[in-house]
């Protein structure tokens, strides 16, 4: 299992691509990594759902201390060059596993919110995932974790401006293990903020751009140096998710709260957004696939490439229709 995470972090490393973060005065540290670890169920005293229910509170710490050492995380951030100035950390579960009646039991979500303060002023984004055997959670691949290792400054700062992802992690997730009070602060200052709409936009708008250069640079390696279809449809679902998401926010008041805001993070949300029955449907198959649902084969590059051609005609023709 370390030689498999250890293999993942190393690619990562090599694929690393420069963000900055948003304020003329502040450049917000962000690091995001994203580690996929396959266990197999057989051999296993303990599930990471009865691990999970083993969290006990102090009163000031959640502790978990088992499931910390089992995902490594103490581990990734001592190895991780850009990791090495966090001393502490929070981990929070979030997704459909938090839920008791959750469809997908065995498909966990992890965020670990780094504490402390990065002394380099540009970090690095990891935007590539982990393809498994086929693709989907079955008998051979019955425990998927994901996990997101971000800096804890840069997470609250997202969600307070009113980056879905995040106000959807802070309004349904749950705390595993650290600092309490961390976790509070992060519940007590977004859901108290009214957030505006054109500012949310505009902050969008960047992001989408971002994505946009994310998904034609997986695309290129693919075409140049054959790397596997998987990370284009991993960025091309980030860049498409994300034009959805602004369009809605389009249609929303003025100002807004974290419940507004949270709910754009259900992407299954938007499967109506297409009239096209065949672009809806390779819309649906992109996400499902992303979730696990369905098998790679299902969704592919030129999916993507027909789902952005649908969202750029019906662009066109809004735009002549207001000329």
């Amino acid at each position: 299992m370390q030689n498999l995470i250890n293999e993942i972090i190393n690619f990562l490393n090599t694929q690393a691509v420069a963000f900055s973060g948003w304020g003329v005065a502040l450049v917000t540290a962000v690091v995001s990594l994203v580690v996929a670890i396959i266990k197999r169920h057989r051999k296993r005293k303990t599930s990471i759902s009865e691990k999970i229910n083993n969290t006990k509170s102090d009163g000031v710490y959640m502790k978990n201390a088992d499931l910390v050492k089992d995902l490594q995380i103490k581990e990734t951030m001592k190895t991780q060059d850009e990791f090495s100035d966090y001393k502490d950390f929070l981990l929070v579960q979030y997704g459909s596993s938090v839920s008791s009646d959750s469809t997908l039991p065995s498909d966990f979500d992890f965020i670990v919110l780094m504490l402390g303060y990065s002394k380099k002023e540009v970090k690095y984004m990891h935007n590539k995932g982990t393809v498994s055997e086929n693709g989907i959670s079955d008998s051979s691949n019955i425990t998927h974790i994901d996990i997101v290792f971000r800096d804890y400054l840069s997470f609250l700062f997202a969600a307070s401006i009113g980056m879905p992802y995040e106000n959807s992690v802070i309004a349904n997730g749950k705390l595993i293990h650290g600092h309490i009070g961390y976790y509070g602060w992060l519940e007590n200052i977004t859901k108290n903020i009214l957030m505006d709409r054109d500012f949310l936009i505009r902050r969008f708008n960047d992001k989408i751009v971002t994505e946009k250069e994310e998904y034609i640079k997986c695309k290129n390696e693919m075409i140049k140096y054959g790397h596997h279809e998987y990370y284009v449809i991993r960025a091309g679902y980030y860049y498409i998710t994300s034009i959805l998401q602004r369009e809605e926010i389009k249609k929303l008041d003025k100002v807004l709260n974290q419940k507004d805001i949270s709910k754009l993070a259900n992407v299954r949300n938007f499967y109506n957004s297409f009239s096209d029955s065949d672009i809806r449907e390779k819309y649906i198959n992109l996400v499902e696939n992303l979730k696990r649902n369905t098998a790679i084969s299902n969704t592919s590059p030129e999916s993507i490439e027909a789902i952005l051609t649908h969202i750029n005609q019906l662009s066109e023709r809004d735009i002549n229709e207001h000329d």
